[in-house]
């Protein structure tokens, strides 16, 4: 019996020596990145008015994370760089389940608003708000918060075709926020 608990407590201790070194090698690079996202943000993407933050949380929920390690992790990652599939997504969740120990849920909006691919030129929802609102994020209504939070979804798809995005729209309209 002895040996048994001897072993379980080397197996535990290389398990924490394993997500040690996953959390200084893959985690902290992320969150830089985030932190990065966070301090180019503009204004409106680091106070997000409430319709906005409500799409957010309709659309996405808790998968928010997960879309912002997918954001960073593409973007820094050069040719010769790319990993496979089942490597990078088996990278993409760890750091997702250990980025919240780093960045708030509130940092993690403000990288997702400031670095979402809006369409053709158009990056962060700041930008998108000004160019296919016609006005500043920070006095979008619902309605208008949830068409951007749409284009996130698929920018060309929902561009060229403005019927799908009022119907993506009317979709996020009327779901609730999934549990966090």
């Amino acid at each position: 019996m002895h040996l048994l608990s001897r072993i379980a407590c080397w197996l535990l201790a290389a398990l924490l020596v394993g997500v040690a070194t996953f959390d200084v090698l893959a985690v902290l690079p992320a969150v830089s990145r985030v932190e990065a996202a966070v301090a180019n943000a503009k204004s409106g993407e680091r106070s997000p008015p409430s319709p906005v933050v409500q799409m957010l949380d309709r659309a996405y929920g808790s998968r928010l994370k997960y879309l912002v390690v997918r954001q960073v992790m593409h973007a820094s990652q050069g040719e010769g760089q790319r990993m496979g599939t089942f490597r990078r997504q088996l990278t993409e969740l760890g750091v997702s389940l250990l980025l919240p120990l780093h960045v708030s849920h509130q940092e993690v909006q403000t990288a997702f608003l400031s670095q979402a691919y809006m369409g053709p030129g158009v990056t962060g929802f700041a930008a998108a708000s000004e160019r296919y609102l016609g006005s500043p994020l920070q006095h979008v209504s619902l309605e208008q918060a949830a068409r951007l939070v749409a284009i996130t979804h698929a920018p060309s798809l929902y561009l060229a075709n403005p019927e799908r995005l009022e119907q993506r729209a009317k979709l996020l309209l009327s779901t609730q926020a999934p549990d966090a």
